[in-house]
């Protein structure tokens, strides 16, 4: 090789390394902050995030979003469906997929806190709910049944995380369950959250099916909550003592 072609091949090799050293510097700092955005994405599957959820319940009246309930779904707390078996039929199950291997999921309980029928009303005229009296006592016995006694999580879950699901939180607790989480939003926000499978369905955030498309500007469609209920139902859940 002759002097200046030796001399080219330095300079190529010198000026090789000099960029892939910059490239490399560059990429670290960005790797970094994907890293550090991956952490604060308070998501299920965000171990950061799981950890500071499973480090902050049980607590006393707690509340949880949809997010911090899946985290502890996965860690061994049960849902609870406390909706009325006529509602839950008309509206749809809480997901529970089986674990790998098992023919059946095993990770939601069904049990009304107020029961009731759907059936058409007159005055109203639509269907409507005709509720039950609450029997706490019968309530208790059979969610402590159905969960194996009192030690597992519970998520309690109306349609909506209200009335209902607060007066069954508070019924559980003073019965002895140890740990007892009200599911904000309810079934309507664990089942817009997650589909059959427990896949998610969207990031936080509304469901819009595409319709902010300019072609549908002069159409009446608008974003939407996937399984929000229109339900207006006063649900009565005073003891029947």
């Amino acid at each position: 090789m002759s002097t200046t072609m030796a001399t080219v091949a330095r300079a190529l090799h010198v000026s090789h390394a000099s960029t892939s050293s910059s490239s490399s510097s560059r990429a670290k700092p960005r790797a970094r902050r994907l890293a550090l955005a991956r952490a604060g994405t308070g998501l299920f599957d965000d171990p950061e995030f799981a950890a500071r959820v499973l480090a902050s319940f049980p607590a006393a009246g707690a509340t949880a979003n949809a997010e911090e309930a899946r985290v502890l779904w996965e860690n061994g707390y049960v849902a609870l469906d406390v909706r009325a078996r006529a509602e839950v039929e008309f509206e749809g199950n809480v997901p529970n997929p089986p674990k790998p291997g098992a023919s059946a999921g095993d990770r939601v309980l069904a049990v009304p806190l107020v029961d009731a029928t759907r059936a058409y009303d007159a005055q109203a005229g639509k269907k409507v709910y005709k509720q039950q009296i609450v029997d706490a006592n019968a309530f208790v016995a059979a969610v402590r049944a159905a969960n194996g006694g009192v030690e597992r999580g519970v998520l309690v879950m109306d349609d909506s995380g209200g009335v209902r699901a607060k007066r069954a939180e508070s019924v559980l607790t003073s019965n002895g369950f140890q740990s007892v989480v009200v599911v904000q939003g309810g079934a309507n926000a664990w089942k817009s959250a997650w589909d059959a499978t427990m896949r998610r369905r969207q990031l936080p955030g509304s469901f819009s099916r595409g319709f902010d498309n300019p072609m549908f500007a002069d159409s009446n469609v608008v974003a939407e909550d996937f399984g929000a209920s229109s339900d207006d139902t006063v649900w009565i859940v005073d003891d029947d003592d």
